[in-house]
């Protein structure tokens, strides 16, 4: 005991407190918590209140709130609010990602059945378009996407993952032989698309417009892993113009 209170070594302190020194010496150089006392060769003494300004940062790590934001914290404690804010946003950002895979999963579950192949590249396929299109919209659009999944059902879900690659396949081969849209058998191929789209966004048009501007940007490489094994027609912005133009003449009828 010296100067009225008690002092701890940083090995003292790291025992008692459950830390490693390194992280004590880290906090220190961050000053996060730098040491009230030195002896004269300069060894780092902790006080009382070194000690409940350390239990502090370790709740707020316990909160999974960030180092740089605890400093912010304690040096301007009316910060509070806004810290602990941009915390929860984080815990419910990734409580909704955990959620949106959970239903991924149980999607890929019902779709592979028991009956998926190592060799097929199937389940690869599967699993890389659904991961670039998560990717590739927003929060609010994924997750009324996912709802709308989960309202279909399985089978309706099941049909329209062998169904939209059928369709787009065959659009993308029309296009190659320079069909005219009016063409009758565009037209019903184009009908089948309504249906396929109709049903994957349950007719939101603003999510509509968002999905086709998805796939103008990746729909040709997701195409070309949903025809595994087979050979790649070789058209980028041509189809999805092509795909545009006949879907646009439909759906505004």
């Amino acid at each position: 005991m010296t100067d009225g209170g008690a002092r701890w070594s940083v090995g003292a302190l790291a025992k008692a407190s459950g830390l490693t020194v390194r992280a004590l010496h880290h906090y220190d150089e961050l000053g996060l918590l730098r040491p009230s006392a030195r002896t004269e060769s300069g060894h780092r003494r902790y006080t009382e209140a070194d000690l409940r300004r350390l239990y502090q940062i370790r709740l707020l790590r316990e909160l999974g709130i960030p180092l740089d934001d605890i400093a912010e914290l304690l040096t301007d404690p009316t910060a509070v609010r806004d810290v602990l804010a941009r915390r929860l946003e984080q815990i419910e950002d990734e409580q909704w990602r955990l959620s949106l895979l959970g239903s991924q999963v149980r999607n890929l579950m019902e779709q592979v059945d028991g009956s998926w192949r190592p060799d097929s590249g199937e389940l690869l396929a599967q699993i890389g378009r659904a991961s670039v299109f998560h990717d590739g919209l927003s929060r609010e659009q994924r997750t009324a996407l996912a709802e709308q999944s989960d309202r279909i059902g399985p089978d309706a879900r099941r049909w329209l993952d062998a169904e939209w690659p059928l369709v787009l396949t065959r659009l993308a081969e029309h296009c190659r032989a320079g069909t005219p849209p009016e063409d009758p058998e565009v037209q019903a191929t184009a009908r089948r698309l309504v249906d396929v789209v109709a049903m994957f966004t349950g007719g939101d048009q603003e999510l509509v417009t968002s999905v086709a501007g998805f796939f103008r940007e990746h729909g040709h490489g997701m195409l070309r892993d949903a025809r595994v094994g087979q050979p790649d027609l070789g058209l980028g912005d041509e189809l999805w113009d092509y795909v545009s133009q006949v879907y646009g003449n439909l759906a505004g009828n």
